[in-house]
């Protein structure tokens, strides 16, 4: 599959392209119904048939094993099963999506892979108020069925936190061609606990993940950020809309720091609208992201944002912003 995945959509026009593919689902009460998936092609570093999967010494419960792909080992995750579905059959005529993001790979095992679609965030309808759900979001296809956007990186999480953590070792062996927006993405910060008094500079931090949200804000917190969050690209845009007309109450907002996959509008719309709005635009933008790869990158750079951390490197995030205070003379 070709990296240029951007090369033909309006980059920072909120709209994405997805993967649908077909899963059979062989439920605990007996039923067995096939269901119409899908996954953002940014994630996707390639589609291949089943290849030989070599099952691992001590079985994990969605793990079908591990194959190898030009020399690279690679977990099969039986997608099925990591659903909570029974043990679900692995025929040769099924399909494995390689997928890339936080700096790992995984295979997911699907039906088959049906077409690539191009959708507007504005119609991805947010999950539930289930906290647990494995769906980002879903999205009306032909016939008025259900087209659901799956998180494979909470799955990969959840099966990773069943597992000790024993995909580590699958993680990505070329960091060190990882491409970079600036240098200063690749410094490390070390943690460090602020006095609660000090407030370094205030972020606004965007993404629709409730988990991702609420350990990033306690983390900035103690570093000794002042934080406001917003779940999507649009209560964001509202947040600095009020600050931009001076009706805001919550002060001087120093930097955004946004999630780039939301439903109603991403990251990518978002900072194109900061980046062309008069007194916002000075404002540094930093995508925090599972995205990876040089098309994703690219894609950063068309829109303005200033940097691109990976989620979750807190270390790589709070290098990133004492380097924007230092450059705007916040307080140190």
């Amino acid at each position: 599959m070709s990296e240029n995945i951007f090369d033909n959509l309006e980059v920072g026009g909120n709209v994405f392209e997805l993967i649908e593919f077909s899963l059979d689902r062989y439920l605990q009460n007996g039923s067995k119904t096939t269901g119409r998936y899908g996954v953002n092609v940014a994630k996707v570093r390639e589609v291949v048939r089943m290849p030989k999967i070599n099952p691992l010494a001590s079985g994990i419960n969605g793990i079908a094993g591990v194959f190898e792909l030009r020399g690279i080992p690679i977990p099969a995750i039986n997608l099925a099963v990591a659903l909570g579905d029974r043990e679900a059959p692995i025929s040769d005529n099924q399909q494995i999506i390689v997928t890339e993001f936080s700096l790992k790979r995984a295979g997911f095992i699907v039906k088959t892979t049906e077409r690539i679609r191009r959708i507007a965030w504005e119609k991805v309808i947010p999950p539930t108020a289930d906290k647990q759900t494995c769906i980002n979001g879903m999205t009306l296809v032909e016939n008025n069925e259900f087209l659901f956007i799956l998180d494979l990186e909470r799955i990969l999480l959840d099966i990773e936190g069943r597992s000790n953590n024993l995909l580590g070792g699958y993680q990505r062996q070329d960091r060190t061609n990882e491409p970079k927006m600036e240098a200063s993405t690749q410094k490390q910060e070390g943690f460090q606990h602020a006095k609660q008094e000090e407030i370094l500079a205030t972020i606004l931090l965007i993404d629709d993940s409730d988990i991702i949200l609420n350990n990033a804000k306690t983390l900035l917190e103690r570093a000794g950020y002042k934080v406001l969050t917003a779940s999507n690209g649009i209560q964001g845009k509202k947040i600095l809309e009020e600050y931009a007309e001076g009706k805001s109450s919550t002060g001087k907002i120093d930097v955004i720091v946004t999630d780039v996959e939301m439903p109603k509008m991403d990251g990518l719309t978002l900072t194109k609208w900061v980046k062309e709005h008069g007194s916002l635009s000075i404002i540094p933008v930093i995508l925090h992201t599972s995205l990876s790869g040089k098309a994703n990158l690219e894609s950063g750079r068309l829109v303005g944002a200033n940097a691109y951390v990976i989620k979750n490197d807190i270390n790589m995030l709070l290098g990133l912003l004492k380097d924007f205070r230092k450059g705007l003379s916040f307080k140190e």
